[in-house]
């Protein structure tokens, strides 16, 4: 009798261990892959940066072509809701590749489930004013211009990939620490009320977007209007403004 007493208490303390380990394991579990997943996203938003300044530099600094060439780099990491869930789809063929470019807003830049871009290209330089000066005809600025050597003929954007998280519940979680990492000083000091810097817009209906900047630049190989370069930096982040 008192053998089968300690059995179950003991049964008893294994039954309390495990429900109490068992969901921070799970938790820890799902939220490394949700960080190799940002990691993944990162490299693949520097390849996005890359590609997209590349076709600025070809294609007359045209914005249409960056935003289309980004999302085109970045497609193997975008998702989208299929129903409760997000998927990536398929993208190691060309079919495949062709199938997820051609649905789910990508084609068009725009998550359709929260009509959020999935990105975003902000120009940094050169500025018009820098470049006014080396222009002919019709406000061309010619890329072998003698006056845009160096940093003046270099293209220099940032892109924003707008990456939606994937695992459920352990995406809540990252996206209140990103909230939290970016809420201003004012929570903290008590003057007036809280209010939260660059973080509108990007919960939307059970979706949880953290956004991805990188920065790449690049000298101009094409001639381009006068009016396709920024008046001033249009860049968020530290670096590309310089």
């Amino acid at each position: 009798m008192r053998i089968r007493k300690a059995l179950d208490r003991e049964s008893g303390q294994v039954e309390v261990e495990t429900a109490i380990v068992m969901p921070m394991v799970i938790f820890l579990l799902l939220g490394l892959i949700q960080l190799g997943l940002l990691h993944q996203a990162r490299i693949m938003a520097k390849y996005a940066a890359y590609r997209a300044v590349r076709a600025g530099a070809v294609y007359n600094f045209d914005m249409d072509r960056m935003e289309k060439a980004a999302v085109a780099a970045a497609l193997p990491v975008l998702s989208y809701r299929s129903g409760d869930a997000e998927l990536l789809g398929r993208t190691d063929g060309a079919t495949q590749w062709i199938q997820k470019w051609t649905t789910h807003g990508f084609i068009t830049n725009r998550m359709l489930d929260i009509m959020l871009p999935y990105v975003v290209v902000r120009r940094c330089g050169p500025l018009r004013s820098e470049v006014s000066a080396y222009q002919y005809g019709q406000n061309v600025v010619a890329f072998d211009h003698p006056g845009m050597a160096g940093k003046k003929g270099k293209l220099r954007i940032e892109v924003q990939l707008n990456y939606r998280l994937m695992i459920p519940f352990v995406d809540w979680v990252i996206y209140r620490m990103w909230t939290g990492a970016n809420i201003t000083r004012e929570l903290h000091l008590g003057h007036g009320p809280a209010t939260w810097s660059n973080t509108g817009g990007y919960s939307i209906n059970g979706v949880h977007v953290v956004p991805i900047r990188a920065q790449y630049s690049m000298h101009l190989m094409s001639d381009a209007l006068v009016d396709k370069f920024p008046e001033q930096c249009e860049c968020l982040a530290g670096g590309g403004c310089q």
